[in-house]
């Protein structure tokens, strides 16, 4: 057992990298038609000292982020069950299921031994199964991307990890979102097929750091771009709603007093021009890239 130098760099805790492996996984979900895959491979990388300091409890916590993760997988799969008030009126749809490729999941960790990532920061990579898994063929090795930066540095680790607003257009650019704040315009280019919108914080990383009142949430939406279709969904993951062109889109979020929200990945498609409004106080326009 270490013990911290309150004055050192800040130490992660194993809930802290447990709260990471699940966010990995909400953000990588995978739809197909009857059933959405959840990642099952899921590969913890942390700057070195970090790394260190939990190897000798690795497994330790391992175990308990793969026990976190079935219970992520029961919750999803319970509230995709239509109620029995809905099934009595006819009006139960088709129950989505959540699976994992080959029924378990792995979790390991691994130091960074490239040094690109600082005290408390988290990158996670995770698959939707592993090279042996056949299920699905080729995009069982379809590999998600998420990281969270120190909390040591609050918001200034929140606009030094998320990519800069620019003036202008960004060659490779799948989509650019373009907002005001109290610098005047700026535009954000869209670069990953995931991309986390809303205030942030010290504990919520996101893509795209807007500012407004707390009644926009500190993740508020997700964007996805679909690499096979070229089209853009946006899913509302926030407490006061989402707008497109002026409509308010489904949450995502199902909330029950008393419980955890439970994401049920509902998103709906982003045309490829639109002024998308959070919680109707916060607006931006979002424009698919070679849109004429």
């Amino acid at each position: 057992m270490f013990m911290a130098d309150p004055a050192a760099d800040p130490v992660l805790t194993g809930d802290d990298i447990i709260a990471e492996i699940l966010r990995n996984a909400d953000a990588s979900l995978f739809k197909v038609r009857y059933t959405t895959l959840v990642p099952s491979v899921f590969n913890v990388y942390l700057n070195r000292r970090d790394y260190d300091q939990i190897a000798s409890v690795a497994s330790f916590v391992a175990r308990e982020a793969k026990q976190a993760l079935r219970e992520r997988l029961d919750a999803l799969n319970a509230a995709s069950k239509p109620s029995s008030v809905a099934r009595k009126l006819g009006l139960a749809g088709q129950a989505v299921e959540y699976k994992v490729l080959g029924g378990e999941f792995a979790v390991e960790f691994h130091a960074d031994s490239e040094e690109r990532l600082g005290r408390g920061e988290i990158e996670i990579y995770s698959e939707l199964g592993s090279a042996g898994e056949a299920e699905i063929g080729s995009g069982a090795m379809t590999t998600f991307i998420t990281r969270r930066p120190s909390e040591s540095t609050g918001t200034a680790a929140a606009a030094v990890t998320s990519r800069p607003a620019t003036s202008g257009n960004q060659p490779g650019a799948l989509a650019y979102i373009r907002y005001d704040d109290r610098d005047g315009a700026k535009t954000f280019p869209v670069t990953k097929t995931l991309t986390v919108i809303g205030r942030g914080g010290k504990s919520f990383w996101v893509d795209l750091r807007l500012e407004g009142p707390s009644d926009v949430s500190r993740e508020h939406c997700r964007l996805r771009h679909d690499p096979a279709s070229g089209r853009f969904f946006l899913k509302d993951v926030s407490q006061y709603g989402t707008t497109v062109n002026g409509e308010r889109i489904p949450s995502s979020m199902e909330r029950r007093e008393g419980a955890e929200p439970v994401d049920r990945n509902i998103e709906s498609p982003l045309p490829p021009r639109a002024r998308v409004g959070l919680a109707e106080v916060v607006f931006f326009d979002f424009e698919a890239a070679g849109t004429e």
